[in-house]
């Protein structure tokens, strides 16, 4: 029994993000202050001051690491895009700029350079650390809260 309910957890968490369609042009990000109740839960439960479920920690560390990875993504595929434009515009070898492209860390085109060492709970520190300092920006959607808390938490030189 233990086994099933742990992967039900997943399935329950799509679930709970799962809703009726919205339209194009809202935001289908939640709001910053939504992640900062889950992940303050489990920060709590990190620092031994109280215990969190597994939906805080699945919902926390799915959102997070989803982040992470769409900014890792998006970039990359933004400096590809605009070598791309490059290569067209000035009639450069394609090849060889998106060599060049490729050969960028996608930490530093979004301007966060933090350490390599870090985990999950590094990054969910920062932001929250962020939204205690910026409580306006609770009702900002959690992709830009979360972007602007690692540039100012790590910015690159």
């Amino acid at each position: 029994m233990l086994r099933g309910s742990k992967l039900l957890l997943p399935l329950l968490t799509l679930l709970a993000f799962a809703g009726p369609a919205r339209a194009a042009s809202q935001d289908v990000s939640p709001p910053a202050s939504e992640w900062r109740g889950y992940c303050s839960a489990y920060v709590a439960a990190l620092d031994g001051k109280s215990e969190v479920s597994d939906l805080d920690v699945t919902y926390c560390l799915g959102m997070t690491k989803g982040l992470l990875n769409g900014l890792r993504i998006g970039a990359q595929i933004g400096a590809l895009s605009f070598g791309s434009r490059l290569a067209v515009r000035y009639s450069l070898d394609a090849d060889e700029v998106f060599k060049l492209f490729q050969q960028q860390d996608p930490a530093r085109i979004l301007g966060i350079c933090s350490p390599p060492t870090l985990n999950a709970a590094d990054y969910v520190r920062a932001v929250l650390a962020h939204l205690e300092k910026n409580p306006a920006d609770r009702q900002r959607p959690i992709g830009e809260v979360f972007f602007e808390g690692l540039q100012a938490t790590w910015p690159c030189n």
